[in-house]
């Protein structure tokens, strides 16, 4: 007998292309079967799922959840898990001094699932404010590779790869050092408004690794050059292997370079959201409300569950086990209705769009419990 049965739903898996309505049950924390027409008597729990949308859960690729230190940090299982994330990355929040209690008080007793990406600083993001990161971004006293890397290759399970958050030179040429050593992912910053272009942070960037933030808007910043056209850079990297991450953030997304850069062909690998305190009440709010703002530009439903689901996954190496609705895989799942509507939506520079559709989070199942 399964412990859940999923009935009547729209189920969408990218990693299968599938895209029609089965039922799904769930056994011993696993996927255990995508059918038509599973008799509601084989199960102890039934959803009917009928008029709803079923997919894996969600893989915000750029979070910010460790919230005992610093001013960013929000609490995992209220923020990402009840709004669909069954999967987080926290984007740099620790170093290599920090990660230790990152792990013990908060990786270790969330019931969401939270891979790391660790500071190239030993602290992490404990300190605040920009001007404090200026002063401190090329201190030598912040940075040591070689502790950086033991970290990482003693924790490969949980932490996936390194962290360029802060500005300088130091910082960024010591991230790379780092990830070649670790032979791990670099996650840097769209951060031309600090030290460097978008030209010089690609440049730093191999295949696999990922730059986040990539519709930043500004003079600089973005990957459109002054009259709207993606830089040569940009469509370089993509080719050479190099992954955008949306990272949205407070300061990180505009609708305007989105549209522009969708309009090329350019899409994102993977959606999110670097969600923190500061954007938690808006814009951001979630990743659901994210994925709804790219409904608005124009991706479709199959698109925006594969850049938040199956493709963050294949980054991290998790590919059928999490992202995915394959038999046998963890039974992460969310349930969803897409509602119909006016609803207004802005970016990070205070533009505001109206859209008429908006992701609802009805039911979220975390590892075979039904959490929501």
């Amino acid at each position: 007998m399964y412990d859940i049965l999923i009935k009547n739903g729209l189920v969408i898996d990218p990693s299968q292309g599938l895209h029609e309505k089965k039922d799904l049950s769930v056994l011993n924390g696993k996927i255990e079967a995508i059918e038509l027409n599973i008799p509601s008597n084989n199960a102890k729990y039934v959803i009917d799922a009928t008029d709803m949308i079923v997919t894996p859960g969600l893989i915000d690729f750029h979070t910010h959840v460790f919230y005992n230190v610093g001013e960013l940090g929000v609490e995992p299982d209220t923020n990402c898990l009840f709004k669909g994330c069954t999967t987080v990355v926290d984007a740099g929040s620790s170093g290599f001094l920090t990660f230790k209690a990152f792990y013990d008080f908060i990786i270790k007793v969330a019931r969401t699932k939270i891979f790391a990406f660790l500071n190239i600083d030993s602290l992490g993001l404990i300190l605040s404010g920009l001007e404090k990161a200026l002063t401190l971004a090329n201190d030598e006293r912040l940075i040591d590779i070689n502790k950086t890397v033991n970290m990482i290759c003693d924790n490969k399970d949980v932490i996936k790869g390194i962290k360029w958050h802060n500005p300088g030179q130091l910082a960024l040429v010591s991230a790379r050092k780092a990830a070649d050593q670790a032979k791990c992912i670099l996650m840097a910053e769209n951060s031309a408004n600090y030290w460097y272009t978008v030209d010089q942070v690609l440049h730093f960037l191999r295949r696999g690794d990922v730059l986040t933030h990539c519709f930043q808007g500004g003079p600089g910043a973005g990957i459109l050059d002054e009259q709207g056209n993606l830089l040569g850079s940009v469509e370089k990297a993509a080719k050479r292997g190099v992954l955008f991450d949306v990272g949205h953030g407070v300061a990180s997304f505009d609708f305007d370079v989105a549209e522009k850069a969708i309009g090329q062909g350019f899409l994102p690998h993977t959606i999110s959201t670097d969600l923190h305190s500061k954007n938690i009440n808006g814009p951001v709010f979630d990743l659901p409300t994210t994925l709804s703002k790219f409904l608005l530009l124009g991706l479709s439903i199959d698109e925006i569950i594969l850049r938040s689901t199956y493709m963050p996954a294949k980054i991290l190496g998790q590919d059928n086990i999490i992202g995915t609705l394959k038999i046998g895989a963890v039974a992460d799942i969310v349930i969803w209705k897409l509602r119909n509507g006016k609803f207004i939506y802005e970016d990070s520079v205070g533009k505001k769009r109206i859209g008429d559709k908006k992701l609802d989070v009805v039911h979220v199942i975390r590892e075979g419990e039904l959490i929501k």
